[in-house]
């Protein structure tokens, strides 16, 4: 049996990041774990060593991407996905081009989009398993 997959969400919002906890926990192969500021993201990358990173750009404690940088550099091999509904498509895939992976997701099209946004940056065996 592979060991699961570990995600981290990112979300300063309870309900947010509640909501993205529960879509992405589907997967049965995929330990989910949250964080709620930048900090408390730093402190459980630099202990869990995520898979991917779900983080929303637009956080307190979140100096403009400095957290989405400091995880680069804790754990690099960590792949990076950042949310937001504050940015046009455009603005999020530079953003996302710069401290991600190139990987951006819409909030509002977080249900279909993110966890095979996830999927796509995680080995063979962690991969969302076709319906």
């Amino acid at each position: 049996m592979h060991k699961p997959a570990t995600i981290l969400v990112v979300d300063d919002q309870p309900f947010v990041r509640r909501t993205l906890c529960s879509l992405l926990a589907e997967q049965p192969h995929w330990d989910i774990h949250e964080a709620e500021n930048g900090k408390v993201a730093l402190d459980r990358s630099r202990t869990l060593k995520p898979h991917v990173v779900v983080m929303d750009i637009v956080m307190p404690l979140l100096i403009k991407l400095k957290t989405a940088y400091e995880i680069r550099h804790l754990a690099p091999e960590t792949r990076i996905v950042l949310i937001s509904s504050h940015y046009t498509p455009e603005e999020a895939a530079m953003l996302a081009r710069l401290f991600g992976d190139g990987n951006f997701v819409q909030k509002s099209e977080a249900a279909t989009k993110l966890t095979l946004a996830i999927s796509r940056l995680l080995p063979d065996e962690s991969k969302v398993e076709p319906v």
